[in-house]
């Protein structure tokens, strides 16, 4: 015998949002609001008769519709990441604060690697605003240092932020730490102790930031009267092969530098390594500050005196700067830069 399929349709329904306002005997535009509503939104509907919209949306198992929404709000309630890589564990962080943020926000975040290169970066620009997402949130690769794509974004009105890295003398809007002043630190530490031959590892120098480190590097030693060594200056992958291959150059100077200035910690743990292979005793012979702070700084052979970038605040005030434009609201200035700080570990100052 065929089975009945009478109930069939009425089993696999959607719920609508009607059914939850019949349910609730409430207008649909009611059941609407206090559904949209975030924590800490107000409200002109008594407790009571939220309590009850809710719990008939819950027993309903009524899950709003985004396409529904974004119809008649004319917004996706989604916003695109764009990062050079998930491999730098600097980016995974401030992807689970930015994430964390937006979600409170009803926001969803699709994430974008550029491996940081210029046209892996247009094409994930593209594909997202494709996707009409609200607003983008983008650590630019800089492989180029042209910012035309980032003025098309700016022409056309989208809400964007940059995240770490700037482009100088733009509108922008921006969220970056003070790099220079992080390197200054960082020479004067090295400079404190008595190392005079500091050697300045890592890059490219395309990268905005890195630049900016660099000239904290060169400027600091300039202020201390020592002529920074051209050779001293190198440039490598931000990887730890790059800290490993710096090592291997540094070495066949006809003056080893006495101290290692790393433009990112994944340089300097490779520094680290290839330094214990050769046998060069850290920090005895040689010192070496990383950059960022991150997880790994602390758990190496030997713990890495490095400068903390804040990246939980930076992460919240690019997700809270975007959310303000996606909003129309345009904050006072258009770039935002956090200080930094040093943090003095072993590969500098050795345990007594």
């Amino acid at each position: 015998m065929r089975k009945k399929q009478g109930n069939t349709r009425a089993v696999n329904k959607k719920v609508t949002l009607r059914d939850v306002a019949d349910l609730a005997s409430v207008c649909k535009s009611t059941a609407s609001r206090i559904l949209r509503a975030t924590n800490g939104d107000p409200l002109p509907f008594d407790p009571k008769t939220q309590e009850i919209v809710r719990a008939a949306a819950a027993k309903l198992s009524y899950s709003p519709s985004r396409l529904a929404r974004s119809l008649t709000t004319s917004k996706t309630h989604a916003v695109g990441f764009i990062v050079p890589s998930v491999e730098d564990s600097f980016f995974p962080n401030l992807t689970a604060v930015i994430e964390t943020r937006l979600a409170e926000c009803d926001y969803s975040v699709t994430l974008a690697t550029t491996r940081d290169l210029a046209a892996i970066e247009c094409v994930k620009i593209v594909d997202l605003l494709g996707w009409h997402v609200d607003g983008l949130i983008i650590v630019p690769c800089q492989e180029t240092m042209d910012p035309s794509q980032f003025w098309s974004l700016w022409h056309s009105k989208t809400p964007f932020v940059l995240l770490d890295r700037l482009f100088p003398d733009t509108p922008f809007h921006s969220v970056t730490t003070d790099d220079y002043a992080g390197a200054a630190l960082a020479v004067e530490h090295l400079l404190s102790i008595g190392r005079t031959r500091i050697a300045r590892v890592g890059g490219p120098l395309t990268v905005y930031t890195n630049r900016l480190r660099d000239r904290g590097w060169t400027e600091t030693l300039l202020r201390a009267g020592i002529i920074p060594e051209p050779s001293y200056a190198i440039d490598v992958p931000t990887t730890l092969e790059g800290g490993r291959q710096a090592v291997r150059m540094l070495v066949e100077c006809n003056l080893r530098p006495d101290a290692l200035f790393c433009l990112s910690d994944r340089v300097a743990a490779g520094a680290i390594e290839e330094c214990h292979r050769l046998g060069i005793r850290i920090p005895d012979e040689m010192a070496l500050v990383g950059y960022a702070d991150l997880e790994l700084s602390f758990m190496l052979r030997i713990p890495l005196t490095t400068v903390r970038q804040p990246r939980r605040e930076v992460g919240l005030a690019a997700a809270n700067r975007l959310l303000s434009l996606i909003n129309g609201e345009t904050p006072e200035t258009a770039a935002q830069v956090f200080p930094v700080e040093l943090v003095v570990r072993e590969s500098t100052v050795a345990c007594r």
